[in-house]
């Protein structure tokens, strides 16, 4: 991404406080959109363009201490109180600590199934897509996450807090620990993460929850070749009764990931499957594809392709296709 710098470096007189920056980046998307789930009410296809403006803050004090921030804004206005998009750290000697719409310690340490990008992010958005997330964002999506590394090895610890529900009962706050290792093996890049989080499940329509923890694994992989590939796999387990007493909202299950991607000059392809399994009832498996080739100057053709996209039942599916441009 291009950035256009809007202060460079800005010099304070006060003590403690060595320089900060903020830079501006944009994104933009122009193309075709069509889901026979139904987009924009239509199941037909779609013009679809979307803007995107990020705007990253950082500095550093005389001490060594890093902080910053960042906010994503689209076109449409921020609702009042909606942090989505927005986070703010601090880092040092100690580690660094993040608060805002960010990943929990078991998303950060599992690494997810998808590659590349689609302007519906269709091959990310199908059904049983293995997004690596654990118990995050079940309630207000606002997770403060500590991290460590020490030479190969990374850990973290998370918190995300829950709220009273409708009957008044407090469900649990998600707490998450992962950890990672990176090697290298003969020119293979390799990446093993482990998580675990406790908390609870996203609410019903009537803010009735089920408490549970999650157990997850992943290795990832670059090849020689151009290939990267990366398998996932979390187990979930959910208390027998609601936090309300009454039968649980969600149901034992595992959830497993594999997504495979391709590069060769400035074509990449990308396919990732992800399988859901429950302890009782039928297993299922949903699938996306995505295609990326790089015009150079922040330009991308994309297209992108998913199935079972949103959809509880039945063969339903998303495609658009189009031009990504980063400024």
């Amino acid at each position: 991404m291009k950035k256009i710098l809007l202060a460079t470096t800005m010099l304070a007189g006060t003590a403690g406080i060595a320089a900060a920056e903020v830079a501006v980046t944009g994104y933009a998307e122009i193309g075709i959109i069509r889901s026979e789930a139904g987009f924009a009410g239509s199941t037909n296809a779609q013009f679809h363009q979307d803007v995107e403006v990020t705007f990253t803050m950082s500095g550093e004090t005389d001490g060594g201490l890093s902080f910053g921030a960042a906010i994503d804004l689209d076109e449409t206005n921020v609702a009042a109180g909606d942090d989505s998009g927005t986070t703010v750290f601090v880092s040092g000697a100690f580690g660094k600590l993040t608060m805002g719409d960010t990943d929990g310690a078991l998303d950060w340490a599992v690494a997810d199934a998808g590659a590349l990008t689609s302007m519906g992010d269709d091959h990310t958005t199908h059904l049983f897509y293995f997004a690596g997330n654990g118990l995050d964002g079940s309630h207000d999506n606002q997770v403060v996450r500590y991290e460590y590394s020490f030479g190969d090895f990374g850990v973290a610890l998370s918190y995300e807090q829950a709220g009273n529900n409708a009957t008044g009962t407090l469900a649990d706050d998600n707490v998450a620990i992962g950890a990672t290792y990176s090697m290298d093996m003969g020119g293979t890049a390799l990446k093993f993460g482990l998580g675990y989080q406790a908390g609870s499940d996203a609410p019903t329509a009537a803010a009735v929850y089920t408490n549970g923890d999650a157990i997850g694994a992943s290795v990832s992989a670059e090849l020689a070749g151009g290939f990267a590939v990366s398998l996932g796999y979390i187990k979930y387990d959910f208390d027998a009764t609601n936090v309300a007493g009454g039968a649980a909202t969600m149901a034992d299950f595992a959830h497993t990931g594999l997504g495979v991607t391709y590069t060769t000059g400035a074509l990449s392809l990308h396919a990732n499957v992800g399988h859901f399994n429950p302890d009782v009832g039928a297993s299922d498996s949903t699938y996306g594809l995505a295609v990326n080739y790089d015009l150079g100057g922040g330009a991308v053709v994309m297209a992108g392709y998913g199935s079972d996209v949103g959809a509880a039942a039945g063969d339903q599916s998303q495609y658009s296709i189009g031009l990504g441009l980063s400024f």
